[in-house]
């Protein structure tokens, strides 16, 4: 039998390729004198940091949008003229540019204390860095990767700048760290790449050896063909319509687009903060709307669900700007960020309207990171001032879920944001390559806040929605429909997937299968049994 190691697999297809481990060059990390004098330090590491900045720009066009906004955000903090002064006192002890930015980030990490998040996007930036320092040092940063060939890249963990990398050449991702709804996996499953991620002992592969990833299985397997893979349940529709209705997250025109070519019905996720990351400058309510209008008319037919601006944490808006925090995610973020600039948040919806009325598209708008029930009514009285006509909010706290049947006659319907509610409900950063586990949108701790949700919200007639990364598993679909959920939103490339799915069975079949699965009390427990249930209810 082959050796295999253990993971949390991303995606249904499996696929073979040689190992390529992505090893990063010791001495880009390296502490180093200055030969050069604190002045001419500066001045390099500024124009280093310039040079950077149209490399990562450059890639970032050719990235999806999930990363190309990932990338736009850390380079508003690389380029800031404040990292410049936080690293000046490392140069004055005597060491060269790339020291003094590495200098500076471990600064910023102490000063975030114990904020997982942003200590993870400073992780995020070391990325950039190295790439900063590599070009000071002459040096190559990480292994290339190759534009011909099959290949699995092995790492402990990617950043946004190395997924920007990736080539067609690039088969399966296999990483030690990381989780379902780290970075690594939302890129590999808008790509379509299979990935198998927190994967002890990974580093440990032979650079070239054939391997097999597995995801269905959970799993990558030394020296194993094809022939081995675990086959991913097939889900045959037998229904002429799913049986809760499935949307299309997108963040972008070309998003749009891409799930224009899916059989979604409308969109569950539009992450309108995406169109302004890479802005230094406030766009009009004119400007805004005009490009609201183009993604409205690219979206598949039915409703487009807008979430207004969730910036601010990890994903900074450098015309928004916000006093420096001490646990980010914990703070200004959200619709909190909205209140703190109300024209802005004025201009967003009065846009939104604008679009509407441009393009005919039937639009319901929600405000992400509600926390209590004055501020979905504040939310709800500014919509209405803007004339929009349907009005929800995102679920994300675990302080909203008990206080759902409160929202009665306040809101339209409410969306589950299943990454962040993952997040707090675990208190895991869902970025933190260590907290994969704890993530996973399989956790019955989470499975039983959503069916606490749909429990308090259907007395109420309030709809609910689910539009976080667990709206794209196939099987956790069914789960959710049989939990009472009204609707799923998934990333473009496994809309179709999900619409099998939940086209193959009844509703009462998938009632006993989320039956079944929440009384569960681990996550991997809760995955096999609802497989299982599955296998038996298509018998």
């Amino acid at each position: 039998m082959n050796p295999s190691l253990s993971g949390i697999g991303i995606g249904r297809e499996a696929a073979t390729g040689q190992v390529l481990r992505f090893i990063r060059d010791p001495r880009v990390d390296e502490v180093r004198s200055s030969s050069l004098g604190g002045e001419a330090e500066v001045a390099a590491l500024r124009e280093a940091i310039e040079e950077a900045g149209h490399d990562v720009r450059a890639q970032a066009q050719d990235a999806d949008s999930d990363t190309a906004a990932i990338l736009e955000a850390l380079l508003m903090v690389i380029e800031d003229d404040e990292l410049i002064v936080m690293a000046m006192p490392h140069v004055e002890k005597g060491v060269d540019a790339a020291s003094a930015l590495f200098g500076a980030l471990d600064d910023l990490h102490t000063l975030m204390g114990d904020d997982e998040d942003f200590q993870s996007r400073v992780g995020d930036l070391r990325g950039i860095a190295r790439s900063i320092s590599t070009r000071l040092r002459g040096l190559e940063a990480t292994t290339t990767i190759p534009h011909t060939g099959e290949w699995v890249v092995v790492a402990e963990d990617l950043t946004p700048l190395d997924t920007a990398q990736f080539t067609d050449s690039v088969v399966g991702v296999v990483t030690e760290f990381g989780g379902p709804t780290s970075h690594t996996a939302i890129i590999c499953r808008a790509r379509n790449i299979p990935a198998v991620v927190s994967v002890a002992g990974a580093m440990d592969l032979t650079e070239g050896e054939w391997v097999l990833v597995d995801p269905v299985g959970h799993r990558v397997v030394e020296g194993a063909d094809l022939s081995v893979a675990t086959m991913p349940i097939s889900f045959i529709p037998t229904l002429d319509e799913p049986l809760i209705i499935v949307r299309a997250n997108i963040g972008s025109l070309a998003d749009a687009q891409a799930a224009g070519e899916t059989p979604a019905r409308g969109v569950g996720l539009f992450r309108t903060e995406v169109l302004y990351l890479d802005r230094q400058s406030q766009p009009t309510m004119t400007e805004q709307a005009s490009e609201l209008a183009e993604v409205f008319r690219a979206a598949p037919a039915g409703t487009i669900i807008v979430r207004t601006i969730d910036a601010g944490s990890d994903k900074p808006v450098a015309f928004l700007p916000g006093k420096s925090e001490e646990n980010p995610a914990l703070g200004v973020r959200g619709f909190r960020l909205g209140r703190a600039h109300p024209e802005f948040q004025e201009d967003q919806l009065l846009a939104i309207k604008a679009a509407i009325d441009a393009t005919g598209r039937h639009v319901q708008v929600m405000a992400p990171m509600i926390s209590t029930v004055e501020e979905a009514q504040e939310f709800r009285e500014m919509a209405k001032k803007a004339g929009l006509p349907e009005v929800g909010i995102m679920v994300e706290t675990p302080a909203i879920v008990p206080m759902i049947s409160d929202l009665a006659g306040i809101v339209d319907f409410v969306s589950i944001g299943s990454n962040d509610l993952s997040q707090y409900l675990f208190a895991a950063d869902r970025q933190h390559p260590a907290m994969g586990g704890l993530v996973d949108p399989w956790q019955p701790g989470l499975l039983r806040t959503i069916d606490t949700i749909v429990q308090h919200a259907s007395p109420a007639g309030i709809p609910v929605g689910v539009c976080g990364e667990a709206g794209s598993d196939p099987l956790l679909a069914i789960v959710l429909a049989g939990l009472g959920v009204s609707s799923v939103s998934a990333a473009p490339s496994a809309v179709a997937a999900v619409r099998d799915a939940l086209s193959s069975l009844s509703k009462t079949q998938a009632q006993e299968i989320a039956g079944a699965v929440i009384v569960e009390t681990s996550a991997n427990r809760a995955r096999d049994v609802a497989t299982d249930a599955l296998a038996s209810a298509s018998q």
